[in-house]
């Protein structure tokens, strides 16, 4: 089943933000997963990394149902970044199983983040796992930003 899964990742791999990868930067791979805009989506992309794992995700105004993910952050996750313009349940459901939790208020401040606790071996994924309408006009959008800082790090 495992097997299947990652096959059924590479396939996703070509498609524009959706498990995309943008750079590997000094051991660290950098993912772009802006069409994860919901948690099932998440789950997935959690679900398939082999690497440990800093989790960049975004905040929504609704609560969500992080629990669903409790399993794959536990063992997957090395830290939590949330950006947005609000606080979430994702603090209270994770901060204390992950060895890093910050809520920034732009993904520029969350790249930088990742970047500055990013090492080795790490994986830094940005699946949000919500919509993105409150800071732009769609996954599209948010994804191309995304690779936009990721590139500017590489440089």
């Amino acid at each position: 089943m495992l097997e299947a899964r990652k096959k059924s990742m590479s396939l996703f791999a070509d498609i524009a933000h959706r498990l995309e990868s943008v750079a590997e930067i000094n051991g660290v791979e950098w993912i772009n997963d802006s069409k994860a805009t919901d948690l099932d989506s998440t789950y997935y992309s959690l679900e398939l990394m082999e690497k440990p794992v800093i989790w960049i995700a975004a905040s929504s105004e609704v609560e969500l149902p992080y629990s669903m993910l409790e399993k794959l952050v536990k063992y997957k996750v090395k830290q939590i970044i949330c950006f947005g313009a609000y606080e979430t349940n994702l603090k209270y459901s994770f901060a204390n199983m992950v060895d890093g939790y910050a809520h920034k208020s732009t993904l520029e401040e969350a790249v930088e983040t990742a970047s500055e606790w990013a090492e080795g071996d790490d994986v830094v994924l940005f699946s949000p796992g919500t919509s993105s309408f409150a800071l732009y006009e769609n996954y599209r959008e948010r994804g191309e930003h995304f690779r936009t800082l990721v590139e500017k790090l590489d440089a």
